[in-house]
This record gives C-alpha cells, structure tokens and sequence, in this order.
C-alpha cells in the first residue's frame, strides 16, 4: 500500500487524543495526570497509542486516500529534530510515498536553535532582520529538500504551521482553514476554540492540543488543498 507521510511535532503526533479513550472507559487516574504527556506517559498503553491515530487528523486523511499512514515515533521536537527525522523516512519509503505533510513547530524551541540556519556572516541588520532572514533559510532549506525528494520519489507535499511562523514564506504551499465562517493561515487562529477539555475520573483535563472535532478541520483542510 502506498503511504502518506506525516512529520510535525505533538499536534501530528496525536498529543491528548487518549483521554478520550480513558473517559469513555471512566478509568481510575492518579492525581498527578494533567495536560503535559510527560507526566502521564507511563500510563499510555499500546491501545492508546492506537486509539489516538485513528481519530488524529493523520488518521482521518490517510483514511479517505486510502494510504498507509506513516509518521514520527517521537511525541514533540524542534523543527530541527523533525528534519533530522524526516530525510530518513522519505529515503527509507521512496516510491511508496504518495503525500507528505510538514508541519512546522515553534521556532523558539530549544534554545531558538532551528535559527542556526545560514552563515555565521549573514548577520548584518537589525535583530528584526536577522531573525526574518534565519526564518526564511529555515523554510528553503526544508522546502528544497522536499522539492528534491518530491522530484526523485514523484510525492506532492504541503505544510501545515502551528503559530504563523512560515506560512508568509510560501502561502500557496500552505494548508488554510475556514472556520465559523472565518480564514485561518495557521492553526493555532482557532486551537482555543479546539482544545481538548473534559473530565475523566472526575478530573479536570485540559489540553492544549486539538481535541476530535479540531482533527475533522485539519483533516477536510488537507484534503481541500490536496483535492478530493
């Protein structure tokens, strides 16, 4: 079966999605249990891991292409680590991948060290430049690697941003939203709106991650730019 690629950050990866499943199963939860996966992972189990696919918006889009979905292990990174992880997974799946979609994090993870992108002697201007132009090198260098890619293997790809870091780099290469009537570049315009928030165990659990119906919009978003 041909694949679709999915490479982003705790959003692709399905953060919160579980709690769902511990809800509905009303499962008896320590105090500690909060909205950060690090303070509950130990009580993810391999259902829920396969619970929280099914209903992310990975889950929803490879589902209507009926394509195998592929995606990073790792729950979160830096921009960097998401490259570092990707150029091994287009490599490794070649010619069975059909789609790719990039999502793009906060650039001001992990110390700003995506940013190290350019030369150590294009730093003249102002920090507002300087930071502009590191931004920019960061989109190309992903770009034209998924450009190569794209030409060797034959995949189209699109990329979805998170707090409107890049999408001004290429917009047409961007998944846009429409929501309650409003135009939305980068998700995090409407994520309030789709957090996830509810109670299990008589526990209040809020997460700032999108919660089911905010995986349907991302999810009809991606097939409205790639086309039905």
């Amino acid at each position: 079966m041909s694949k679709i690629l999915f490479i982003g950050d705790s959003f692709t990866w399905g953060q919160g999605l579980y709690f769902y499943k511990w809800m509905e199963e009303k499962r008896e939860l320590p105090s500690s249990v909060g909205g950060m996966y690090p303070s509950h992972s130990h009580l993810v189990t391999p259902a829920d891991i396969k619970y929280k696919d099914e209903h992310s918006f990975t889950g929803l889009v490879s589902k209507y292409y009926g394509l195998e979905s592929v995606k990073r292990l790792t729950n979160g990174g830096s921009n960097t680590d998401i490259i570092l992880d990707m150029i091994p997974m287009i490599d490794k799946l070649g010619n069975e991948i059909d789609k790719v979609i990039f999502q793009f994090t906060s650039i001001s993870r992990y110390q700003f060290r995506d940013l190290n992108m350019g030369s150590i002697e294009n730093c003249k201007g102002t920090f507002e430049e300087v930071y502009a132009n590191r931004v920019s090198n960061l989109f190309k260098y992903v770009d034209n690697t998924l450009k190569y890619f794209s030409g060797l293997y034959n995949f189209e790809y699109c990329y979805l941003d998170w707090l409107g870091d890049f999408y001004k780099e290429s917009p047409a290469q961007f998944v846009k939203y429409s929501v309650n009537g409003i135009r939305c570049e980068y998700f995090n315009q409407f994520l309030n709106e789709y957090k996830i928030d509810l109670m299990v165990d008589n526990k209040s659990i809020i997460d700032l991650h999108l919660n089911k119906e905010g995986q349907k919009v991302l999810s009809n978003s991606i097939i409205s730019h790639f086309g039905k």
